[in-house]
């Protein structure tokens, strides 16, 4: 009886590790994720405005033309 208890006691407590591990690495992967999305989405925005700028230099040279 006394050894049933230690026995459950011990699956119980490698559930419960294997959980908490398990979460920790979701979380970890989702912190790196983010970070290496919002480097991405800065190179992009950055891009998106060195192009509107650009079209907007054209735009202003060719009215000048007029």
């Amino acid at each position: 009886m006394n050894t049933w208890r230690k026995a459950l006691i011990s699956l119980g407590l490698g559930a419960y590790l294997i959980g908490v591990g398990m979460l920790a690495g979701v979380v970890i992967d989702r912190m790196r994720y983010d970070r290496q999305r919002s480097e991405v989405l800065g190179r992009y925005e950055q891009a998106l405005r060195d192009w509107h700028t650009y079209r907007m230099e054209l735009e202003k040279h060719a009215e000048g033309q007029r």
